[in-house]
């Protein structure tokens, strides 16, 4: 996926200020793939979540689950004007 960075910036500030102090206290010179420990992923992810579907990413409930959830999310996020080109999960 490809956000505009300041819009991005915007709500990941307004939804989790913590996340953002820990994220640049840790991470102010990370490489380009961010480099994020898995709660901190954890963390960015649901905040992406929440923004857009209202729920937390699923950490459980099996692929169905997760195959509807990324559904949700990737609706909600074109509707938002994201380009949106994939999701890869992992475990």
């Amino acid at each position: 996926m490809t956000p505009p960075s300041n819009f991005a910036l915007r709500f990941i500030v307004e939804e989790n200020c913590k996340l953002v102090r820990t994220l640049n206290a840790n991470y102010a010179g990370a490489a380009p793939d961010g480099g994020l420990e898995t709660s901190e992923r954890n963390a960015l992810f649901d905040v992406l979540g929440l923004h857009f579907t209202g729920r937390q990413w699923p950490r459980s409930g099996g692929t169905e689950v997760t195959r509807r959830y990324l559904a949700d999310l990737q609706h909600a996020m074109i509707a938002a004007g994201w380009k949106v080109n994939s999701f890869a999960v992992t475990a």
